[in-house]
């Protein structure tokens, strides 16, 4: 009877400890907790050494590479990942006074729990506009105090004293469903540095972030808005228990962010994020993304590269001689992190045609768009080069091709026969060349070589003249 009973405790603990099933492709976490950040472009922090700390939990969770916000200034980015909509607010003017649907809303409706915690607000529920640091352009959802979305006024927290992360002794099941951490104006990098910002989520964040990837929870870390030098492009971290670690690269905005949160909580869809993607390829038991393939055609070799697809174990390389033609069997199959092969088993002037898929122990993605590729040798050199000094400033050249498979045709000049320098590119089927702008009484040399795919052929004869002095 004790073994039983404790059987059945462990498995009581284990299923309080493991994801629960998929909504819509994205799992359910215990806690989701969202962090903002301000005004810096995904270059100035991804690799700074300014952000020793975003940095390394970049490498323990999901990074997304083509993350953008939606416009600018602050206010209406955080309406847009808050509501799906900027709610007609185009600046980071207060007072306002919303009933449109938002996920605080949406969440208490679905019976979860939902509050934020912004750093400097100076009590519970407090509609100030700003107070030192604080500023309530940053923390938004106070706006939405009208039926039927309203938001309790006693869900608006301070961040000191009320984040579990704060109050001794440190326990994250207090967390809601879901929660907005807002740092004040030096914390979150508006006003203050990105190591200031880097530090403080380091002495504040750190401790959920791993607590989070052993209990079935979820951090997200994202940026407002970039510093309007990089199209909006700002980095945005994913940190929990599902989340398979990597680099992904699918383009996602707020809107996506919003939408995965809800269709984590099964909830209904807000503004924009109706239409949205969520966010599925990162979770633990995703199948990997499709790569990107391209192929680059060499002497007797094609060379394939992909885009590294994030969770993905290896690839597999098709190949065809027809376009579509790649059959079901894989041609190769390449472990990752590796994300090229080279195909040397080519017969020059064929054409070969190529799709790539990504694979774990989940399954196979869609194979990549095609990408095709003809080996080529390189061609035989032009002959019977001739040079003639027209001017005291002009050389013509005359040459003879002899390449049939030639993409194009390369001048190269010296005025001591030693070293030559390229000084024009010209089409295949050129026989004469005008090199003009020359010095007088000077002697050039000239020598030519035909190019393609597959290499560039031998030089040709040089030809040299010698431009007049009068």
């Amino acid at each position: 009877m004790y073994l039983r009973s404790l059987l059945l405790a462990t498995v009581a603990m284990l299923a309080l400890a493991s994801p629960s099933p998929a909504n819509n492709g994205v799992p359910r976490p215990d806690h989701i907790v969202v962090v903002m950040e301000e005004n810096h472009s995904y270059n100035e922090i991804i690799g700074s050494t300014s952000a020793p700390y975003i940095n390394s939990l970049a490498q323990q969770g999901a990074l997304f590479t083509q993350s953008f916000a939606v416009e600018h200034p602050s206010e209406p980015n955080y309406l847009d990942i808050f509501s799906g909509s900027n709610q007609g607010v185009t600046d980071d003017s207060c007072p306002h006074s919303f009933s449109t649907a938002n996920l605080g809303a949406q969440v208490l409706q679905a019976g979860l729990t939902w509050q934020s915690y912004s750093e400097g607000l100076p009590a519970v529920g407090s509609t100030i506009c700003t107070s030192g640091a604080y500023a309530r352009k940053h923390n938004p959802w106070v706006n939405f105090d009208t039926a039927p979305n309203a938001i309790p006024a006693s869900d608006n927290l301070p961040f000191q004293g009320y984040y579990p992360g704060t109050v001794a002794p440190v326990d994250y099941t207090k967390l809601p469903a879901v929660s907005f951490v807002v740092p004040n104006l030096i914390n979150d990098m508006h006003d203050g540095t990105i190591q200031q910002g880097d530090t403080w989520l380091q002495s504040n964040i750190d401790g959920y972030a791993q607590w989070a990837k052993t209990h079935n929870s979820l951090l997200i870390i994202t940026w407002d808005e970039d510093d309007s030098s990089q199209s909006n492009h700002v980095a945005t971290l994913f940190v929990g228990q599902s989340v398979n670690p990597g680099q992904y690269s699918e383009h996602i905005n707020h809107f996506n962010v919003l939408r995965t949160i809800e269709d984590a909580d099964g909830l209904p869809y807000a503004g924009s994020a109706s239409s949205a993607t969520p966010i599925t390829d990162i979770w633990a038991g995703s199948v990997p993304a499709t790569p990107s393939l391209t192929a680059a055609a060499g002497n007797s070799v094609v060379n394939l590269s992909w885009t590294t697809s994030a969770g993905a174990t290896g690839y597999h390389v098709f190949r065809g001689t027809t376009p579509g033609g790649e059959g079901t069997t894989p041609y190769a199959t390449v472990n990752a992190p590796a994300t090229s092969y080279q195909d040397t088993a080519v017969s020059n002037g064929t054409t070969y045609y190529y799709k790539v898929s990504a694979f774990n122990t989940s399954g196979e993605s869609a194979r990549s768009t095609e990408a095709a590729a003809t080996p080529n040798a390189p061609p035989t050199a032009p002959i019977n080069v001739t040079a003639s000094a027209v001017s005291r400033s002009q050389i013509n050249l005359a040459w003879t091709n002899t390449a049939t498979n030639a993409t194009g045709i390369e001048v190269f000049r010296s005025t001591n026969n030693v070293s030559f320098t390229q000084i024009a590119n010209l089409p295949p089927t050129a026989t004469t060349y005008s090199n003009t702008g020359l010095s007088r009484s000077t002697t050039y040399y000239y020598k030519l070589d035909a190019f393609n795919s597959g290499g560039s052929s031998p030089y040709s004869n040089t030809a040299s003249a010698t431009t007049p002095r009068h």
